[in-house]
């Protein structure tokens, strides 16, 4: 869930909290706004006390994936310019969603005129019963400048007679524009090998001088005449060359393979799968939780689709479907609908905020029928206790026994653990 906040320039004071990702209904939405600084953290109608408040917005409004909740100055005024955590409560459910917003520095509600004060030194419209309609404040006006006079009028000035008719200067004759230059001419590329030359030789003997051939050693190769004479080869240099250059376009090639296709896949065993896509054309799990209750399914049905939808991920559907069933009058329903609220035995990933009295509520429904799973969780419900719920040993070894009795095995450790009497 993410929130946004747009100011309503027409109306200084007042603010439109859009909040995305949020499945619920309009109908009875309150928000809690909490800020970092100080003990009074939360905001209520008569500003920031210490205790939780939660505040009915002047409009509640739902739109293509979220929830507009239309506030005013109460909100607009103490939070304009802070950081603050936005909490969303839905009647029957609990919490719904929780998420941090960064409040604008917007007009509060004095900007109508900053010279009007009210009783209590207070900006003009900031008063606390804005929102309800029952704002007793003193409005203070000042009178307003009497206008300027007229000016003058100017003297009367004979205007000069317009020049007479002059027939402008006929257009240029169209010109075509000039052939513009290429934008881009390619050089002759170098060649990739230049053709190798012929190295020049190690010793070039100087020419026999005039006295003749008697002045140096007689060669063998004198007698083989110059087209007899062995001619030096290129072949091996190029054979060289080519090997060379096999071997880079192997390694670009294997390189680009290895980086394109080889690069992500995951071992064997080792690593951690890609996540799910979601699928835009997915259904919200209220409305299957809603398509699947108009079929006027039974309470086993109910439990069984409960059970199912948990399996598969949605939570939140799974929700409505067991308190479905167990306002049907199923026990396992009912057992099922108190874990999402059970602190110590929650169901998984379960979207609602933990409420052990409401849980203690459900599992007793099921428990009077004889449901030892029921009577089980109760008295471990019991032992253990939560925030606003003490814990009761006395009634934990009574439902821990009653389930131990109906063969719960693991009612029996549990009553051993606690050393019940």
């Amino acid at each position: 869930m993410r929130a946004e906040v747009k100011p309503k320039p027409e109306l200084p004071g007042h603010a439109v909290l859009r909040v995305h990702d949020l499945d619920a209904a309009p109908d009875g939405l309150t928000i809690c706004i909490e800020r970092r600084q100080g003990p009074e953290k939360y905001l209520s109608d008569g500003g920031w006390q210490r205790s939780e408040s939660w505040l009915a917005p002047e409009q509640v409004q739902a739109f293509p994936g979220g929830v507009d909740f239309h506030v005013g100055p109460i909100v607009c005024d103490m939070v304009a310019g802070l950081t603050v955590r936005l909490s969303v409560r839905e009647p029957g459910v609990g919490n719904v969603g929780a998420t941090v917003v960064a409040w604008p520095t917007m007009q509060t509600s004095g900007a109508y005129d900053p010279d009007r004060m009210v009783s209590g030194d207070m900006p003009a419209g900031t008063d606390r019963g804005f929102a309800t309609g029952s704002a007793s404040t003193t409005v203070v006006r000042l009178p307003e400048p009497l206008p300027p006079p007229p000016a003058p009028p100017p003297p009367f000035v004979v205007a000069e007679p317009p020049p007479p008719f002059q027939p402008a200067e006929p257009p240029p004759p169209f010109q075509p524009a000039a052939e513009p230059p290429p934008l881009f001419q390619p050089a002759e590329p170098p060649p990739l090998f230049p053709f190798p030359q012929e190295p020049p030789p190690l010793f070039d003997p100087a020419p026999p001088p005039p006295g003749g051939p008697g002045l140096r050693p007689p060669d063998p190769m004198d007698r083989i005449g110059p087209e007899a004479a062995p001619k030096k080869s290129g072949t091996g240099k190029w054979i060289a060359l080519a090997a060379v250059l096999l071997l880079l376009v192997g390694g670009i090639g294997a390189g680009t393979y290895w980086w394109f296709f080889m690069r992500e896949v995951v071992v064997a065993g080792g690593g951690d799968p890609k996540p799910k896509t979601p699928d835009p054309m997915e259904k919200p799990e209220r409305v299957v939780a809603t398509e699947f209750l108009d079929t006027k399914p039974t309470a086993e049905a109910m439990v069984d689709k409960c059970r199912s939808l948990r399996q598969d991920g949605k939570q939140i559907a799974a929700f409505f479907v067991c308190r479905a069933a167990a306002d049907a009058g199923d026990p396992v329903g009912a057992a099922e609908y108190a874990s999402y609220f059970d602190p110590v035995n929650r169901a998984p990933n379960s979207p609602i905020d933990s409420d052990a009295a409401q849980a203690a509520q459900w599992y007793e429904k099921a428990a009077k029928v004889e449901l030892p799973l029921a009577m089980r969780r109760l008295g471990q419900l019991y032992a253990k206790g939560a925030n606003n719920f003490p814990a009761d040993k006395g009634k934990a070894c009574d439902w821990l026994k009653k389930a131990s009795d109906k063969g719960d095995a693991e009612a029996k450790k549990s009553l051993s653990d606690l050393q019940c009497t």
